[in-house]
């Protein structure tokens, strides 16, 4: 059974970030932006900031207990002709320009942005995003070269997959993120790369031909999980994870064949007990098995209560959880 209206409340109530950390994150985005802006050096360079990952894409959800949750922005800057010799300078300074406006001792230099922390709570990344005379670029710190992003790309690619299933695209990448995250057993798989997955199975044919394949919270998530261990099962080994919004730039370095196996696994059962649940026809019973899928806390509105999932705890030792956007 589907259980539409519990899917919209489970997502509401237990997946989503709540609107308040939203706003609260929206507004620690603006004060660290006009902090820079302030800077001698770097001020006069900063030209805009443009939301990335999971918050660009709508799909931040409410992080576990003891948990983080990280926001990414870019912040567009004009190209500084006594940096090009040294491009990790874009960081260094920012890194400098962030203490100096009293973020000394949080802030951590990373390989593409500069990372600032707030105590037990959240971390927001900024990528410098440099206006460069071959198009915007960021700079890879360990490399000293730049890298091609289309971030704004990547926005409108997920757009279009949430037109296509009826505004329920986001919604089933904020699930599978919740199912990683909490005993899902894949979360050495970052974000980026479930959400591109996830969105490489999304076709607009299927919502043509067949419109209610996508039409509600539990079908979508039926189908497109369904789709993607299709493709899944059959391989030997990891594929390019290519960026769909920037031809020739791959995700894999934040990937590995170990973590891509322990996905391959469970993502094959979770798509049978997604399609276990949602062809079930009791209503207690389906109830039971959306709770494997989902946990303890989907409730239904007249289903059975009591515990239903043996959840499974397989993620490989030491695989990291996953995290959006491409900044670290």
């Amino acid at each position: 059974m589907q259980f539409a209206d519990d899917f919209n409340s489970f997502l509401k109530d237990v997946v989503n970030l709540p609107q308040g950390r939203l706003d609260q994150l929206g507004g620690r985005v603006d004060v660290l932006y006009g902090a820079i802006k302030k800077d001698s050096t770097y001020g006069a360079l900063v030209t805009g900031k443009i939301p990335q990952g999971s918050w660009a894409h709508r799909t931040i959800i409410k992080p576990k207990d003891g948990l983080e949750y990280d926001a990414d922005f870019l912040l567009c800057v004009d190209e500084n002709d006594d940096w090009a010799g040294d491009k990790a300078q874009y960081i260094e300074k920012l890194y400098w320009a962030l203490g100096g406006a009293g973020y000394q001792g949080k802030c951590t230099r990373k390989t593409r942005c500069v990372r600032v922390q707030y105590a037990n709570d959240s971390h927001i990344d900024i990528v410098p995003y440099v206006d460069t005379s071959i198009g915007q670029r960021i700079v890879n710190k360990s490399t000293g070269e730049w890298e091609d992003t289309n971030p704004e790309g990547f926005t409108d690619w997920m757009k279009k997959r949430d037109d296509w299933t009826s505004k329920n695209f986001r919604k089933v990448v904020r699930l599978m993120k919740y199912i990683r995250d909490n005993h899902g057993g894949f979360q050495g798989t970052r974000s980026i790369i479930l959400t591109t997955l996830l969105g490489q199975r999304v076709n607009q044919v299927t919502s043509i031909i067949d419109p209610s394949a996508y039409g509600d919270v539990p079908k979508a998530l039926e189908k497109i999980v369904s789709d993607l261990d299709d493709w899944l099962w059959p391989l030997t080994s990891m594929p390019t994870v290519e960026d769909p919004s920037s031809p020739g730039t791959s995700f894999n370095h934040r990937w590995s064949e170990e973590s891509f196996q322990h996905f391959q696994r469970r993502v094959h059962t979770i798509s049978s007990e997604i399609t276990d649940a949602l062809k079930e026809e009791d209503r207690d019973e389906s109830a039971r098995k959306w709770r494997i899928v989902l946990g303890d806390k989907f409730k239904s509105t007249s289903g059975e209560s009591k515990s239903s999932s043996p959840f499974i705890s397989t993620a490989a030792a030491g695989a990291s959880l996953g995290r959006s956007g491409r900044a670290g």
